[in-house]
């Protein structure tokens, strides 16, 4: 365990963390944390706090908490990613897949570094949220805060990624991001007015928002592909296989990530 993040009611003015039931036994029984051990705690915005385990009960621990300081990093935890660099702020929306493949989305942009995830109901989507007097992820929302919680502690990640409880109309995408930056939207067929991913990136200002949109197993249609055209946001066409909705979202996470992360050296 890299660190261990704060439940969203943290302040930052607790001294003392009650944790029960899965979360202590997570740190005692499966970390086997001790008396007297140390670990990196990480709240909502990002910052950082020293937790010490002061006492473990039968259903129970007792963490305090303390400021941590750049110097006290490596004694209160036993790892971290060693690249201390600014992560781009790349923003995600994905188009509803099936089964527990929002999930797996969910986790693995999570570990990358992702600012935010929103999910979009699209034509192609199995299943259909659209008719719905409430389009928000219900049940779902506790499944994926759960996958977004693994994710950062187990890979270290600054970024305190948010989930979006809302799922959008693929039409609504253009409200919701508002001119903040870059959008891009991914596909599979080429298009008159597509550029090349460093092409786009090449030009981008450092901290500039990027917005990214991945279709479901169907893809995105041709409306919906000239729809986001029309509203200004940037065509790209993944060369080489053609890849699950799954895999097409953390291979062009990812791909975004390094080509930034190197730009900044």
């Amino acid at each position: 365990m890299r660190q261990y993040l704060l439940d969203s009611s943290f302040t930052g003015e607790q001294k003392t963390l009650i944790l029960t039931d899965k979360e202590s036994q997570y740190l005692t029984k499966v970390l086997r944390l001790k008396v007297g051990d140390r670990l990196l705690g990480r709240d909502r915005t990002g910052k950082t706090w020293l937790l010490t385990l002061e006492q473990i009960g039968k259903n129970n621990c007792i963490l305090s908490v303390s400021p941590l300081g750049e110097d006290q990093v490596e004694v209160a935890t036993d790892n971290l990613p060693s690249y201390k660099g600014s992560y781009p702020r790349i923003f995600l929306y994905q188009c509803l897949c099936k089964g527990k493949k929002n999930e797996t989305i969910v986790r693995q942009a999570t570990e990358i570094g992702v600012e935010e995830i929103t999910f979009v109901q699209s034509k192609f989507c199995v299943k259909d949220y659209s008719h719905k007097k409430d389009s928000s992820l219900g049940p779902q929302k506790e499944r994926l805060e759960s996958q977004i919680k693994e994710a950062i502690q187990q890979s270290g990640s600054p970024i305190p990624t948010h989930l979006s409880e809302e799922i959008l109309d693929l039409d609504d995408i253009p409200r919701h991001w508002d001119n903040k930056g870059l959008f891009i939207f991914f596909h599979q067929n080429a298009r008159a007015q597509q550029q090349s991913l460093p092409q786009l990136l090449s030009t981008l200002q450092p901290d500039t928002p990027i917005a990214m949109l991945i279709g479901s197993e169907g893809g995105l249609s041709d409306d919906e592909c000239a729809f986001l055209e029309d509203s200004g946001f940037r065509a790209v066409m993944l060369k080489g296989n053609i890849l699950r909705s799954e895999t097409a979202a953390i291979y062009a996470l990812s791909t975004i990530q390094v080509l930034l992360t190197e730009a900044q050296k």
